[in-house]
Protein backbone atom coordinates (compact mmCIF):
# COMPACT_ATOMS: atom_id res chain seq x y z
CA UNK A 1 0.00 0.00 0.00
CA UNK A 2 1.46 3.58 -1.12
CA UNK A 3 0.72 6.12 1.24
CA UNK A 4 2.92 8.96 0.40
CA UNK A 5 0.20 11.37 -0.08
CA UNK A 6 -1.85 10.99 2.93
CA UNK A 7 1.58 11.20 4.96
CA UNK A 8 2.10 14.78 5.52
CA UNK A 9 -0.80 15.50 6.95
CA UNK A 10 -0.20 13.04 9.70
CA UNK A 11 3.12 14.45 10.03
CA UNK A 12 1.78 17.77 10.96
CA UNK A 13 -0.94 16.50 12.94
CA UNK A 14 2.21 14.67 15.23
CA UNK A 15 4.76 17.13 15.31
CA UNK A 16 1.92 19.88 16.69
CA UNK A 17 0.44 17.34 19.10
CA UNK A 18 3.86 16.01 20.65
CA UNK A 19 5.82 16.98 23.07
CA UNK A 20 9.29 17.49 21.94
CA UNK A 21 11.82 17.40 24.57
CA UNK A 22 13.72 20.62 25.44
CA UNK A 23 17.30 19.26 24.48
CA UNK A 24 16.14 17.81 21.26
CA UNK A 25 14.11 21.37 20.68
CA UNK A 26 17.96 23.25 20.32
CA UNK A 27 18.83 21.67 17.61
CA UNK A 28 17.97 20.77 13.88
CA UNK A 29 16.10 17.80 12.80
CA UNK A 30 14.19 16.42 9.72
CA UNK A 31 11.89 13.98 8.81
CA UNK A 32 12.16 13.09 5.53
CA UNK A 33 11.08 10.14 3.00
CA UNK A 34 13.23 7.95 1.46
CA UNK A 35 13.60 10.10 -1.75
CA UNK A 36 14.95 12.56 0.08
CA UNK A 37 12.06 15.23 0.27
CA UNK A 38 11.51 17.28 3.53
CA UNK A 39 8.31 16.54 5.37
CA UNK A 40 9.36 18.05 8.29
CA UNK A 41 12.03 20.47 9.79
CA UNK A 42 12.71 22.56 12.65
CA UNK A 43 15.64 24.32 12.21
CA UNK A 44 17.35 25.92 15.70
CA UNK A 45 20.77 25.91 14.61
CA UNK A 46 21.08 30.02 14.47
CA UNK A 47 22.51 28.90 10.41
CA UNK A 48 20.97 29.34 7.11
CA UNK A 49 20.37 25.88 6.21
CA UNK A 50 18.53 24.63 2.74
CA UNK A 51 15.85 22.12 4.11
CA UNK A 52 16.11 20.34 0.43
CA UNK A 53 19.83 19.86 0.52
CA UNK A 54 19.73 18.26 3.96
CA UNK A 55 17.25 16.21 2.74
CA UNK A 56 18.64 14.95 -0.09
CA UNK A 57 21.89 14.18 1.98
CA UNK A 58 20.00 12.67 4.84
CA UNK A 59 18.30 10.47 2.09
CA UNK A 60 21.73 9.85 -0.10
CA UNK A 61 23.90 9.07 2.94
CA UNK A 62 20.98 6.13 4.12
CA UNK A 63 21.20 4.68 1.70
CA UNK A 64 24.78 4.61 0.64
CA UNK A 65 25.61 2.92 4.57
CA UNK A 66 22.35 0.66 3.22
CA UNK A 67 24.43 -0.46 0.75
CA UNK A 68 27.43 -1.05 1.99
CA UNK A 69 25.29 -2.81 5.12
CA UNK A 70 24.79 -4.90 2.65
CA UNK A 71 28.45 -6.53 2.72
CA UNK A 72 28.02 -7.08 6.79
CA UNK A 73 27.89 -10.97 6.94
CA UNK A 74 23.84 -11.53 8.18
CA UNK A 75 23.08 -13.03 11.77
CA UNK A 76 19.67 -14.31 13.17
CA UNK A 77 19.20 -11.51 15.29
CA UNK A 78 18.87 -8.54 12.90
CA UNK A 79 18.52 -5.32 15.09
CA UNK A 80 17.48 -2.12 13.25
CA UNK A 81 20.16 0.12 12.28
CA UNK A 82 21.19 3.66 13.08
CA UNK A 83 23.42 5.90 11.33
CA UNK A 84 25.55 8.04 13.54
CA UNK A 85 28.16 10.57 12.00
CA UNK A 86 29.64 12.05 15.66
CA UNK A 87 32.24 13.06 17.66
CA UNK A 88 31.87 13.15 21.96
CA UNK A 89 29.73 16.50 21.03
CA UNK A 90 28.45 17.42 17.92
CA UNK A 91 27.42 14.60 14.75
CA UNK A 92 24.42 13.95 12.83
CA UNK A 93 22.30 11.28 13.55
CA UNK A 94 19.51 9.02 11.42
CA UNK A 95 17.10 6.78 12.10
CA UNK A 96 14.62 4.67 9.92
CA UNK A 97 10.59 4.83 10.07
CA UNK A 98 9.67 1.86 8.35
CA UNK A 99 5.64 1.94 8.25
CA UNK A 100 3.70 -0.60 5.61
CA UNK A 101 5.67 -0.27 2.59
CA UNK A 102 6.59 3.38 3.14
CA UNK A 103 10.39 4.26 4.92
CA UNK A 104 11.03 7.45 6.49
CA UNK A 105 13.72 8.92 7.85
CA UNK A 106 14.57 11.35 11.40
CA UNK A 107 17.70 12.61 10.96
CA UNK A 108 19.13 14.87 13.76
CA UNK A 109 22.11 17.43 13.31
CA UNK A 110 23.77 18.22 17.00
CA UNK A 111 26.39 20.36 18.52
CA UNK A 112 27.91 20.98 21.66
CA UNK A 113 26.23 18.33 23.72
CA UNK A 114 27.49 17.10 26.95
CA UNK A 115 25.15 13.90 26.92
CA UNK A 116 24.97 12.66 23.02
CA UNK A 117 23.35 9.62 23.98
CA UNK A 118 20.59 11.15 26.14
CA UNK A 119 19.54 13.20 22.57
CA UNK A 120 19.93 9.59 20.83
CA UNK A 121 17.56 7.94 22.58
CA UNK A 122 15.08 10.67 22.57
CA UNK A 123 15.16 10.53 18.50
CA UNK A 124 14.83 6.79 18.57
CA UNK A 125 11.91 7.13 21.46
CA UNK A 126 10.07 10.23 18.67
CA UNK A 127 10.84 8.06 15.46
CA UNK A 128 9.17 4.90 17.23
CA UNK A 129 6.43 7.37 18.37
CA UNK A 130 5.54 8.83 15.24
CA UNK A 131 5.56 5.08 13.10
CA UNK A 132 3.08 4.00 15.94
CA UNK A 133 0.82 7.26 15.13
CA UNK A 134 0.98 6.89 11.50
CA UNK A 135 0.73 3.06 11.66
CA UNK A 136 -2.63 4.08 13.53
CA UNK A 137 -3.74 6.49 11.57
CA UNK A 138 -3.19 4.81 8.10
CA UNK A 139 -4.56 1.98 9.62
CA UNK A 140 -8.40 3.89 10.69
CA UNK A 141 -8.00 5.49 7.59
CA UNK A 142 -7.87 2.68 4.89
CA UNK A 143 -10.48 0.82 7.50
CA UNK A 144 -13.05 3.35 6.54
CA UNK A 145 -12.31 4.01 2.77
CA UNK A 146 -12.43 0.06 2.96
CA UNK A 147 -16.14 0.72 5.04
CA UNK A 148 -17.74 3.05 2.91
CA UNK A 149 -16.42 1.06 -0.52
CA UNK A 150 -18.65 -2.02 0.99
CA UNK A 151 -21.33 0.01 1.80
CA UNK A 152 -21.60 1.27 -1.36
CA UNK A 153 -21.61 -2.03 -3.38
CA UNK A 154 -24.20 -3.42 -0.50
CA UNK A 155 -25.77 -0.35 -1.84
CA UNK A 156 -25.40 -0.75 -5.62
CA UNK A 157 -25.75 -4.15 -6.09
CA UNK A 158 -27.43 -5.54 -3.48
CA UNK A 159 -31.13 -5.67 -4.92
CA UNK A 160 -30.44 -6.30 -8.46
CA UNK A 161 -32.90 -9.44 -8.93
CA UNK A 162 -31.99 -11.79 -12.32
CA UNK A 163 -34.60 -10.80 -14.43
CA UNK A 164 -32.74 -7.05 -13.84
CA UNK A 165 -29.79 -8.49 -14.92
CA UNK A 166 -31.22 -10.24 -17.85
CA UNK A 167 -32.59 -7.29 -19.26
CA UNK A 168 -29.37 -5.69 -18.64
CA UNK A 169 -27.06 -7.91 -20.90
CA UNK A 170 -30.05 -9.11 -23.31
CA UNK A 171 -27.63 -7.31 -26.09
CA UNK A 172 -25.01 -9.64 -25.24
CA UNK A 173 -27.30 -12.65 -26.35
CA UNK A 174 -28.11 -11.23 -29.86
Amino acid sequence: MKVNNSIPKYVETFFKSCDIDEKLERYSFFLIRHDGVVLYHNNNLGNPLSKSSIGALLGGVWQAARELANFIPKEESEEGYRLSFDTSSQGVYVVPIVVGSEELYLGLIYHGEVNPGFIKNKIREMAANFGEFLEQELKRSFGEGQKSTSENNNFLFGNITDSEMDRLFAFAKN
